[in-house]
């Protein structure tokens, strides 16, 4: 009678294990790097879409090219130069001029389009509401490439346009180095900066 409830246990414990490597295994062997993720451009813009669609800035800055994030990086300092009291500055990233000099560019970009888009629900649900297809990559070289892609926004009547955005490839994989809702918020950006 003592060994039945206690082989039980023993099953019941060893399946749970076995459950539970098997489900570690999976995830171990799918680890990929960021490079591995960002091997193709495709890949890449989808990851980028992907991001902006769920409004995790920090998350789209790692598929943006660097040079991409330096811009926006000096976009956020000159729009925010001709504030004397700082506000401007303090509100886009949480910092002041000196603070401002030891942040990186992609910070920059996950604190200014944060604050941004958290006062405007309307930029945010156009950004978010659309359905999006990758379709495939022009080259222009072993390391540029422009990714065509349709999107859709979600509401009744809406057409779908067919978008380009441009690609280029670096030691660690492809990054998006212009696309259309880029030029979106860095207009929104500057709009911002005036209103406030």
């Amino acid at each position: 009678m003592t060994l039945r409830p206690r082989r039980a246990s023993i099953t019941g414990t060893m399946l749970l294990l076995a459950g539970l490597c098997w489900a570690a295994g999976p995830s171990k062997a799918s680890a990929q790097t960021l490079a591995e993720l960002t091997s193709t451009p495709e890949a890449a813009a989808e990851l980028f879409i992907r991001s902006l669609r769920t409004v995790r800035w920090g998350a789209a800055a790692q598929f943006l090219d660097p040079e991409t994030l330096e811009q926006f990086r000096e976009l956020v300092r000159m729009i925010t130069e001709p504030d004397a009291t700082g506000e401007l500055l303090e509100h886009l990233t949480g910092t002041d001029s000196a603070g401002f000099a030891a942040l990186d560019a992609a910070t920059v970009f996950d604190r200014a389009l944060t604050a941004m888009t958290s006062g405007m629900p309307g930029l945010t649900h156009s950004l978010i509401d659309r359905n999006d297809e990758v379709l495939g990559h022009v080259a222009e070289g072993a390391d540029s490439a422009h990714v065509v892609y349709r999107t859709q926004m979600r509401i009744g009547g809406s057409v779908p346009e067919v978008n380009v955005m441009q690609m280029r490839a670096g030691a660690d994989g492809w990054r998006v180095l212009w696309s259309e809702e880029l030029y979106v918020l860095q207009t929104a950006l500057r709009g911002a900066s005036r209103l406030r």
